[in-house]
């Protein structure tokens, strides 16, 4: 149950805008800082780590570091005025204050790293490591939740299954340094082309995949002639012989599942495979069907 109310919490407050987070903990630190006015001289510093790790975790390091300050600031503010402020006043309390103030200090220091590695691990886990662009774990979970998208908007999906043609020639005569910088021109090259909604993963050694949602056969098809083309250029700019085997589905209505949809372009991939190779086989799915 706990854990359900924190991982509710915790997506809510992701998917808010930086302003929002702030304009929450700024609340908070003014209800706190109210409360410590009625209590007197009862610490509620625990208390005001929430505001501090909210903006720590949720905005910036920096930011936390400046709502340390303001939290430091509310317990003065809130003990000056209390009914104890000959109390307060002395040395000893300053003392506690700055205390106070490095311990939020390192909590808020704590919270931001711990944001930063997860950020990290996630992307690490997520995304191609020579690349840069989404592995196939990836894919499959952005490339579904496109999916379902389409089918609730009924809107045309394209998918596009990319093979490099003599890539082990590169590797076996070149190195492998030369078949890396050659892989990741091609992500490049695609990546400069595709609109910010498309979707582009690494799937294995030399095969790429594009997704192209919300995206007709005629449209995906001039798309596509024109990545052929450009990743064509590239590699002739280098002087290396690599050609690239594109098979590509376009559904006027979209499928079941993404499964469908990798399956039938990595066969149309194939079949430019047997045929000659360093060309682009397009359909749109009815016409198949259809025969």
């Amino acid at each position: 149950m706990l854990f359900r109310i924190h991982k509710k919490t915790v997506d809510h407050l992701s998917a808010r805008i930086s302003a929002t987070v702030i304009a929450i903990s700024l609340l908070l630190l003014a209800l706190l800082g109210w409360s410590d006015y009625l209590t007197g001289d009862y610490s509620l510093i625990i208390f005001y780590l929430v505001p501090v790790s909210l903006v720590a975790w949720f905005v910036s390091m920096p930011a936390g570091m400046f709502f340390c300050i303001l939290a430091v600031f509310t317990r003065f503010i809130a003990d000056e005025y209390s009914s104890s402020f000959a109390l307060n006043n002395a040395p000893l309390h300053y003392w506690n204050l700055f205390v106070e103030f490095l311990f939020l200090t390192i909590m808020s220091l704590l919270f931001s790293a711990l944001r930063r590695n997860l950020d990290s691990e996630k992307t690490r886990a997520s995304t191609d490591p020579l690349t840069g662009v989404l592995n196939r774990r990836a894919f499959f979970d952005i490339a579904e939740y496109e999916l379902n998208r389409s089918q609730r908007y009924e809107h045309a999906i394209t998918m596009a299954y990319i093979d490099l043609d003599n890539f082990k020639e590169i590797n076996d005569r070149l190195g492998h340094s030369v078949g890396d910088k050659l892989l990741k021109m091609v992500t490049e090259t695609i990546a400069s082309h595709i609109r910010s909604t498309d979707i582009i993963s690494r799937f294995g050694g030399d095969e790429f995949v594009i997704l192209l949602p919300e995206t007709p056969g005629d449209a995906a098809a001039t798309f596509l002639t024109k990545i052929h083309n450009q990743l064509d250029q590239a590699m002739s700019a280098e002087k290396w012989p690599v050609g690239f085997s594109i098979g590509a589905v376009t559904y006027p209505s979209p499928p079941a599942s993404v499964d469908e949809i990798v399956k039938k372009a990595d066969m149309l991939m194939y079949e430019v495979k047997r045929s000659g190779k360093n060309r682009l086989l397009h359909i749109v799915a009815t016409e198949a069907t259809n025969g």
